[in-house]
């Protein structure tokens, strides 16, 4: 009994030490790997009845690689798809839904967004938020040509942290406005 006093304060210490007073770049890497699921598949869509599509589809050079055909031309009437898409296109086509079907719209996988590094961490002068800015790296394939106004190599992005019993969590964007009224 008269060791009790000791224990209960050894393990009151421990568990406080365990919890992490500064949020560092290993924390914060883990955190956002963890809430965003890198790395992330960038999906594009095609228009595969739209004739503007269709050319736009065409300029690209994905007919002369082998991964699309594109129909020149169509009869009034005529229900073919001006885009049509090979074998070789099948490993970047992704799961449809029935709406996009039925007005023949296609997924296609243009890109891998993959977590790149942590640029900067802010900490609030209450040492219990902090704002962290990171960046995401995109590893394109061949359908990355087929988006209008192409796609960024690398993303930048700001997320919000709190400290709270449990740990440094990361906000919701929901509660990022009430970041600052903290």
């Amino acid at each position: 009994m008269k060791k009790l006093p000791y224990i209960l304060t050894t393990v009151i210490l421990i568990i406080t030490g365990c919890q992490p007073k500064k949020l560092d770049e290993k924390l914060a890497t883990a955190i956002i790997l963890e809430k965003n699921h890198y790395p992330t598949i960038v999906d594009h869509n095609i228009f595969c009845n739209d004739p503007v599509h269709a050319y736009t589809i065409f300029k690209s050079g994905l007919v002369e690689k082998g991964f699309v055909k594109v129909l020149q031309s169509k009869k009034f009437g005529d229900t073919t798809s001006f885009v049509s898409f090979t074998d070789a296109a099948k490993p970047y086509l992704l799961p449809t839904s029935k709406d996009d079907k039925r007005y023949k719209i296609q997924r296609v996988k243009v890109a891998d967004e993959e977590f790149g590094a942590i640029k900067e961490i802010r900490i609030m002068s209450s040492d219990n938020k902090a704002i962290v800015t990171y960046n995401t790296v995109r590893r394109k394939n061949v359908f990355a040509v087929a988006v209008k106004n192409g796609l960024r190599d690398t993303l930048n992005y700001e997320v919000y942290f709190i400290r709270t019993d449990d740990g440094w969590q990361l906000m919701d964007k929901k509660s990022e406005i009430e970041f600052s009224s903290f």
